[in-house]
């Protein structure tokens, strides 16, 4: 065998290796977002709803095979609030829990594919799911503001409403930026580009660019999911260069200290300044 035969198999050795890697990391990204999204819908699929909770609600049939929750729905206020609960917040537990804090009609869907709702969760019926419950709530409530909040990972879908529809007030309770936010948590890398990788990426960076209406973003200093850090950076996202432009939100980011991730909507500052922004 002479030498250029030797360097034959010399590179192709070299490109066998490099393809492998490759391979390998492409398998490692795609597995662990099929992981990570598995983990994510899990929350809102199967027998979820709580055994306790402190508000009665009201089942609603929002769209043909869509349904979710209400409280206060007979209210003579002039407000409404969608909710879009986080891990575990299917809408039964959105409104048994939190339903009442607010006197206002208070609304929440259960995603295509999850509780009684018929299909399949993803992106496009999670987004097609929010804005049904934005129709439903319109025509039963034509004279009402319409308020969106979201917590945790149902900021994703309050801020895409709030994108796309009319709303009053946009809040975002421990939110995100893109899933990489939530999912570097757990598996640290989805960073940069390699976000690309997230198949359904709920990218509320890309929402705030065609939100018009104010946004309030609640953090705290010990939200160890969420971290304030990272809602200061969602703020920067609805934060218009433009200071001049009317068609760029207000935003304003609240820190709070003490709160832990799953409890703002237990914690009186929380409400109290939710109930502000309502009035």
């Amino acid at each position: 065998m002479d030498i250029v035969d030797t360097m034959k198999l010399k590179n192709m050795g070299i490109t066998y290796i490099i393809l492998k890697t490759l391979m390998i990391v492409l398998v490692v990204f795609f597995a662990t977002d099929a992981v990570m999204q598995f983990i994510s819908y899990s929350f809102y699929k199967g027998d979820r709803q709580f055994k306790s909770v402190k508000y009665e609600p009201e089942e609603i049939q929002i769209g043909e095979g869509l349904f979710g929750y209400g409280y206060n729905l007979d209210s003579q206020a002039d407000k409404v609030i969608l909710f879009f609960g986080g891990s575990m917040y299917v809408a039964y537990n959105s409104v048994g829990m939190y339903g009442g804090l607010f006197d206002c009609p208070f609304l929440c869907v259960d995603y295509y594919g999850t509780q009684k709702s018929k299909g399949k969760m993803n992106l496009a019926t999670m987004q097609q799911s929010a804005e049904e419950l934005y129709t439903y709530t319109r025509y039963r409530y034509s004279n009402k503001d319409v308020y969106v909040i979201g917590h945790s990972y149902g900021c994703g879908m309050a801020a895409y409403l709030a994108s796309v529809k009319e709303c009053k007030h946009l809040v975002l309770a421990s939110g995100y930026r893109t899933c990489a936010d939530l999912y570097n948590k757990i598996f640290p890398i989805f960073w940069g580009p390699l976000k690309v990788f997230i198949k359904n990426n709920i990218r509320v960076d890309q929402y705030a660019k065609t939100t018009t209406c104010p946004v309030t973003i609640l953090a705290s200093d010990s939200d160890t999911v969420l971290s304030a850090k990272v809602q200061q950076k969602l703020a920067d996202c609805y934060s218009c260069a433009r200071s001049s432009c009317d068609q760029c939100p207000s935003v304003d980011c609240k820190i709070f200290h003490g709160i832990k991730h799953e409890d703002y909507f237990s914690t009186d500052k929380v409400i109290q300044e939710i109930t502000k922004i309502l009035n």
